[in-house]
């Protein structure tokens, strides 16, 4: 391939430019020395706002760039306004809004529809507003937005995508104490904010159970009017066009009633105290440490951000560089004072480090804190940071889209207008003296609130070397119990005992205490997206608390193994401990096995009450409430003492979400002398989740030891 005069100059000519540019370079030796120009004036584009006549804010920015549209809304509501006995009432709102269809389509109808156009349309909810959102092609946006109103102004709330929604809640409750990490953030937030603050309210499974349909509409209702409404439309469109397309679609939504937004209490208080939660199952220290921040509308803002910078701001930060590169105590490190539009943020510093180290690490980090007001920063630290902090604003708004965004969200908080062009020249002007005046202001190293979550045992130093702790209980509240109250009398306790005698002499024969392990093979289908078919399982119980399973699954055998208050997976030569939780569930469920409540027959702990008549699947049952211990079920008993259901208030078997589970027992065969069921489905509040088919089940089998040592 030839290379054209013109080519080869301008390669020349390059080199020449670069080989020129090297000795002035080459002649710096230490790096903080080299002079760079000063940034460029950041010129922003403006939309061009206005306001309809019922009172809903427009914001149109042009970006012919590509054939694409962005529609954004932002309403003035949030789950800072749930009700205490409904928290999660305006998340469940934000979803089912667009999950549940409109007036016009199902919520199913609309992804389709969308889905040909190659658009969407999502809504969702924050603590302080509410949005809305649309993207699609140029050629899709009449149809998309015909929907994204509809969506807005009239959802339909169908009863079916709540319960949906209500399930996801529901898992996201189960797991919230999976992740030491979100466990810590949580509680801290509650510790500055006060457990009586909407603003560390958590969703509890009562608190969703409680949440209707009517709920939903109610809250829609309340807060989406088009006055309390900001629309933001940027792409690819011509502003006269749009304006008239907009007006012809939300200007005949009659205005409401003028929004006043409901007081949410905080504790404004600042109060030094030290908190604890022990997690046995990790080997490092999770620590927070901090109050109250400030408001974006603080004249010091610019200052705090710059102070923020220098603390804990990336590498070259002073937490960083002194706790985690110098003193190598810390996997991670971070501080800064936050900053919230319509209430304060949180000072929030802290490191996750080894449990050997924990103490270290709190000192250090608290070293730092009382630093930053005593060692005002260096001329270095100041260029560094204002650098750093100019350096990324500029790329956070290279597109039109995030520049309409964020005159949005300064628009609907009250925040001026040209608050995006003030903000070089803001930072620009803070100086050292600045950021000591609000370091000594806005840190209070005497009145941090100390948070450790982690292991005691394994800590360098107590906890309570910080002064006296508080042990934060972090168990979930477990949801509310619908099943019917059974009226305990001498008849109703005769009657259940001999309701439950006689279950016990079916399954577990002449005499029934003499169970001491039961073994079952079979194969085992669970109903969960992305569970493989049918499995070959064996399952071995060992009483009292022993339990081991292998399912074969597509990947090889995979063992789950409990025994006492421990347990382990197994799978490919490899063993996992499993989690406490998971531990103290299996254990729980164990004594609604038959054959276990069998085995308790005439212990004290084992109580049953006689609960009613009723059919199951057209065979007269009669009821027993059995509770053995702290667990309770249900018995629906047929005239020959088969066991044909079980129910109770338990957890989903694979999401650990809880619900009303029901058991079904079928296909009662003979095991030596004993009458055992061979089939069985589980459900879960009305829906099947899983089945298992016996081939073969024996009593009293013998058992290796071993099969219940970890390796």
């Amino acid at each position: 391939m030839r290379i054209g005069r013109l080519a080869l100059a301008g390669i020349a000519l390059a080199v020449l430019v670069t080989l020129v540019a090297l000795p002035a370079t080459a002649q710096v030796k230490d790096y903080r020395k080299i002079k760079y120009p000063s940034l460029p004036e950041f010129k922003i584009a403006q939309p061009e706002v206005y306001i309809l006549e019922n009172g809903m804010t427009v914001f149109l920015l042009e970006d012919r760039e590509l054939p694409l549209i962005t529609v954004n809304a932002r309403i003035r509501t949030g789950s800072n306004y749930d009700p205490p006995e409904k928290v999660g009432l305006a998340d469940l709102m934000g979803t089912v809004q667009r999950t549940g269809g409109t007036a016009r389509m199902t919520g199913d109808e609309i992804d389709d529809y969308l889905a040909v156009r190659a658009a969407t349309v999502e809504t969702g909810m924050g603590g302080t507003s509410g949005f809305a959102s649309m993207n699609c092609l140029t050629d899709a946006f009449d149809d998309a937005f015909a929907v994204f109103a509809d969506v807005v102004r009239t959802p339909a709330f169908s009863n079916d995508k709540l319960e949906v929604a209500k399930v996801q809640s529901n898992a996201g409750i189960a797991r919230r104490n999976d992740d030491v990490g979100g466990i810590t953030g949580r509680e801290f937030r509650r510790l500055i904010y006060g457990p009586e603050s909407p603003l560390a309210w958590n969703e509890e499974y009562a608190t969703i159970a409680a949440v209707t349909r009517e709920d939903l509409v109610a809250f829609h209702k309340m807060f989406y009017q088009p006055n309390n409404m900001y629309l933001g439309v940027v792409g690819d469109f011509d502003t006269a066009e749009m304006k008239e397309k907009i007006a012809a679609t939300f200007g005949d939504w009659p205005k409401g009633p003028k929004f006043v937004p409901p007081q949410v209490a905080f504790r404004k208080e600042l109060k030094a105290g030290v908190y604890f939660i022990e997690k046995s199952d990790i080997n490092q220290a999770n620590v927070r440490m901090g109050h109250l921040g400030i408001e974006m509308t603080n004249p010091d803002y610019f200052a705090v951000q710059v102070l923020n910078e220098v603390l804990g701001g990336g590498f070259a930060g002073r937490l960083f560089s002194n706790v985690r590169s110098d003193k190598g105590l810390a996997y991670s490190v971070f501080g800064s004072i936050g900053s919230s539009f319509m209430y304060p943020g949180i000072f929030n510093a802290g490191l996750q480090t080894k449990s050997e180290t924990m103490a270290a690490g709190v000192e250090a980090v608290k070293e730092e804190i009382s630093g930053i007001i005593d060692n005002p920063p260096s001329d270095d630290e100041m260029s560094r940071a204002k650098e750093s902090i100019l350096n990324s604003f500029v790329f956070r708004y290279d597109s039109r889209s995030e520049i309409l965004g964020q005159q949005m969200l300064y628009a609907y908080y009250g925040l001026p207008s040209d608050f995006l062009e003030k903000y070089r020249v803001s930072i620009e002007k803070v100086t050292k003296e600045d950021v000591t005046r609000v370091a000594k202001e806005y840190l209070h190293p005497d009145k941090l609130t100390l948070l450790v979550v982690g292991k005691a045992e394994d800590f360098d130093k107590p906890v309570s070397t910080f002064g006296e702790v508080t042990t934060v209980d972090i168990e979930i509240p477990a949801p509310p119990d619908t099943t019917p109250k059974v009226e305990r009398t001498a008849a109703a306790v005769a009657a259940g005992a001999e309701i439950i005698g006689k279950a016990a002499r079916t399954i577990g024969g002449e005499d029934p205490a003499s169970i001491e392990a039961i073994f079952r093979s079979g194969t085992v289908t669970i109903y969960e997206e992305g569970m493989p078919g049918p499995m070959k399982a064996e399952m071995l119980l060992v009483f009292p608390d022993s339990m081991r399973m292998v399912l074969k699954t597509p990947v090889g055998d995979m063992a789950i193994v409990f025994a006492g208050d421990s347990g382990f997976r197994m799978m490919a030569g490899q063993v996992f401990d499993l989690q406490p939780v998971m531990v103290a569930e299996a254990r729980e469920e164990l004594p609604r096995e038959l054959a276990y409540l069998t085995k308790h027959l005439g212990d004290p702990d084992l109580d049953a009450i006689a609960a009613g008549e009723e059919e199951v699947d057209g065979v007269p049952c009669k009821i027993v409430a059995v509770t053995l211990g702290d667990t309770e079920s249900r018995l629906w008993v047929d005239a020959q003492g088969r066991v044909l259901k079980q129910a109770y208030m338990g957890k989903h078997p694979t999401r650990r979400t809880p619900g009303y589970i029901e058991v079904y027992y079928s296909d009662y065969r003979d095991v030596g002398g004993s009458q055992f069921p061979f089939g069985q489905v589980l459900k879960v509040d009305e829906t099947d989740v899983q089945e298992i088919a016996y081939d073969s089940v024996r009593m009293n089998p013998e058992v290796d030891p071993s099969l219940f040592e970890r390796p």
